[in-house]
């Protein structure tokens, strides 16, 4: 059984959150898709480590054009 923070376990969990400080801070980088070629959007997304009470918010790039993101569909009550 592991108890978070100590040995391996806590270095790996360390260097998790390093990672996680650093791109949550790091403004997104305009880059092109590799495949088309197109300006990559990005989603923001959540990250937040099992048992820990911290979370990050990232930007994920994704091709638009490559991977378009589905059409959202809105539901009403009548």
């Amino acid at each position: 059984m592991y108890i978070l923070g100590t040995g391996r376990h806590g270095e790996l969990v360390e260097s998790l959150k390093r990672f996680l400080n650093d791109q949550s801070a790091a403004p997104p980088a305009e880059l092109d898709c590799a495949n088309c070629g197109a300006a990559l959007s990005y989603l923001q997304t959540q990250f937040w480590l099992e048992g820990g009470d911290q979370a990050w918010n990232i930007q994920l790039p994704y091709c638009p054009k490559c991977h378009p993101l589905p059409a959202s569909r809105e539901t009403f009550l009548a």
